[in-house]
């Protein structure tokens, strides 16, 4: 319904002023990023958090005067820190180590709201949704009982899917510096309901089994906002 309607949000009352109007706000993005793993199986845990960034271009067009939608294009960095619970021939526990560092294009459609100005500081929040398309993707491999098998290799489309589908809730204040320009500061929070990971089964290690790890992941990270809107 959304990306039916946003054509003619983009499109409407652009008048004489342009295919951009009033209405419509472009800002560069230059985000820290947090992510971790939901990983609510019984043989997979998530093992802390990752850092990482995110980079991009920020378009908000207004239909109303503080009721808008907010897409833009963006590339990210990211990863997650998993660790895998097997038990050997022997029946003794083992925990297998994967840390996978994936690269995304995401395009976000969402509904934002904004506060009036006050002493040039407008706030705002916003809720929609957030497609990803892999770009590339590795993994770091490890155990805690050979370290002769520690490896990287790439997994881009053997391992990690190639579609995400996140939903997004943020907020965070515009600090007008000029005119239309101002400085943006805000936290977005995204939860992904896909499978993070396509085939969990490890290969990883110079070609011996380790078992079938079935478990599914499920990506999630915070996005700190930092930009500028013109």
């Amino acid at each position: 319904m959304l990306l039916a309607l946003l054509p003619e949000v983009l499109l409407a009352g652009s008048g004489s002023n342009g295919f951009l109007g009033d209405k419509t706000r472009l800002g560069i993005n230059f985000n820290p990023i947090i992510s971790f793993a939901r990983a609510p199986g019984v043989q997979t845990d998530n093992k802390g958090v990752r850092g990482g960034f995110q980079a991009g271009l920020q378009i908000d067009r207004y239909f109303a005067t503080n009721y808008g939608f907010s897409t833009g294009i963006y590339f990210d960095y990211l990863g997650v820190n998993l660790v895998y619970h097997l038990n050997d021939t022997l029946g003794n526990l083992k925990s297998l180590n994967h840390k996978y560092i994936t690269q995304f294009l995401e395009i976000p459609l969402g509904l934002k709201l904004r506060t009036n100005e006050f002493k040039k500081i407008t706030a705002y929040g916003e809720l929609g949704l957030t497609p990803m398309l892999l770009l590339s993707a590795r993994a770091n491999y490890s155990n805690d009982f050979d370290d002769s098998l520690k490896t990287q290799i790439k997994v881009y489309g053997s391992r990690v899917n190639f579609f995400d589908l996140a939903t997004h809730v943020g907020a965070g204040i515009e600090y007008n510096i000029s005119g239309k320009t101002s400085v943006i500061a805000g936290v977005i929070f995204k939860y992904a309901f896909l499978n993070h990971i396509k085939d969990s089964t490890s290969k990883a290690y110079k070609g011996k089994p380790t078992g079938l790890l079935n478990d599914q992941v499920f990506l999630s990270y915070f996005s700190f906002r930092i930009g500028i809107l013109f």
